[in-house]
């Protein structure tokens, strides 16, 4: 019997590329598509990640297209779209994403980006209709185009500082906290003497991506950014790094001993970077441990989000919290041999302990999970808030979609990232024994 996916949280793929050429500045993009795929990214995506919306940005121009430019093309539609939006919107790039109505008519995209460059308009075009992916795959084919389509429009790469690392795998909304995230794992490059090139958020523009070929290192935080990462390795010889999640608290070492290997770094550099963050955390971890034993810290939890979000956060809770793993549930849809891999990784997170994993992104099917799970406390998204509420434990809204949380500048990567996650958790599991008090 088949069974529907109900409340899906992986929106299509013209929603992710949007999505990465929202968050960088000076891009403008143009829709090919109806009038509808914008809206539901709005509705659908951007006002469910934490308040991210991004006003004030450069709009996104739409072709709105029609019946008439479905039966009969619309590729005219498109290239007066291109020509006014350039005319009334001041951009120092226009991306051309494309919605599933338009590629079935097989409108020549390729032909119409031409015609601009013909004009000397910085254009690019990512084909994205949802039925090539979900967001992850949109992200993965807007990245694509900027890496392979840039080097046309401007003729060799820009100067890139020595010790550049592109940072690859984080997506814009779909991770709430990606700005936090980005801004945490810049930090603890630059603390050990390397160049962040973050590419997405604030500050991030063309510029940022025209460096991209001349870096020295990728590092992709998740399996969706091994794809550029590869693309780099066959195109300049770069080499790269690929983790499994973001390295959240102590995790953050590995990685920085990782690249000091990988590059070479002075050694007793990042041994004092370590030390004196690693002694910070464990100054926080002093000053938490009276709420910790008081109200109870130590339970079972159910946590849900992408792979990257449930390794980093889950190894954190398990190895530098103490809690149990009882329901891991992974809802990016990751390549079955990364699935695969995942489990290996997350079964022994505590040694004799049985954790379910399960891979889904059917709220129905993930409420049931929780609930069965008996778990504690339940880490998810907004749509878990109510399983949560009939199991009467805390929760905490950690992933997408966000609903009722603003997320500005919050991260979990890292250790700053980890002292964040303390405060939120510490702050439900509080509350909760609090009105269980009163």
């Amino acid at each position: 019997m088949s069974h529907h996916i109900e409340d899906s949280r992986n929106s299509c793929a013209l929603h992710g590329a949007l999505q990465v050429y929202e968050a960088i500045e000076g891009v403008v993009p143009v829709i090919h598509s109806t009038s509808g795929c914008g809206v539901q990214h709005y509705l659908g995506g951007t006002r469910l990640s934490g308040g991210n919306a991004p006003f004030g940005s450069a709009p996104v121009s739409s072709t709105n297209i029609r019946e008439k430019h479905v039966v009969f093309g619309g590729g005219s539609r498109l290239r007066e779209q291109l020509k006014n939006s350039v005319k009334v919107v001041q951009g120092d790039l226009y991306a051309i994403v494309t919605g599933c109505s338009i590629e079935m008519v097989g409108d020549d995209v390729p032909a119409m980006a031409k015609e601009g460059l013909d004009q000397d308009w910085p254009v690019v075009y990512a084909n994205t209709p949802g039925f090539r992916g979900d967001v992850h795959q949109g992200y993965q084919l807007a990245v694509r185009a900027l890496i392979e389509q840039l080097p046309d429009i401007w003729k060799g790469a820009s100067p890139a500082p020595a010790g550049l690392v592109n940072i690859w795998g984080i997506i814009p909304n779909q991770d709430p906290f990606w700005r936090g995230n980005l801004r945490e794992l810049g930090r603890l490059l630059e603390a050990i003497g390397l160049v962040p090139n973050l590419l997405l958020g604030d500050g991030q523009d063309v510029e940022s991506w025209k460096k991209v070929p001349g870096a020295a290192f990728n590092l992709a935080v998740s399996s969706w950014g091994e794809l550029p990462a590869r693309l780099l390795e066959e195109r300049y010889g770069t080499p790269f790094i690929s983790l499994a999640g973001l390295p959240v608290g102590t995790a953050a070492a590995d990685l920085l001993y990782q690249l000091t290997g990988e590059l070479g770094l002075d050694q007793p550099r990042i041994d004092a970077v370590i030390a004196r963050e690693e002694a910070r955390l464990s100054h926080q971890f002093a000053r938490l441990a009276d709420t910790y034993y008081r109200t109870g810290f130590q339970r079972e939890f159910a946590l849900i989000g992408e792979s990257a979000q449930v390794v980093g956060i889950g190894e954190f809770l398990a190895k530098s919290l103490g809690l149990l793993p009882r329901l891991l549930v992974i809802t990016d849809n990751p390549p079955d041999p990364v699935q695969k891999a995942l489990v290996t990784r997350l079964n022994p997170i505590v040694p004799g302990y049985e954790t379910d994993i399960i891979f889904s992104e059917d709220r129905a099917g993930i409420g049931a999970s929780v609930r069965d799970s008996g778990a504690g406390i339940v880490l998810g998204s907004s749509l878990e808030q109510e399983a949560a509420e009939e199991l009467g434990v805390p929760f905490l809204a950690v992933s997408f979609p966000l609903a009722d949380r603003i997320v500005l500048d919050r991260g979990y990567a890292g250790y700053r990232g980890a002292t964040a996650l303390l405060e939120d958790l510490g702050s439900v599991i509080l509350s909760d024994s609090y009105h269980q008090v009163v």
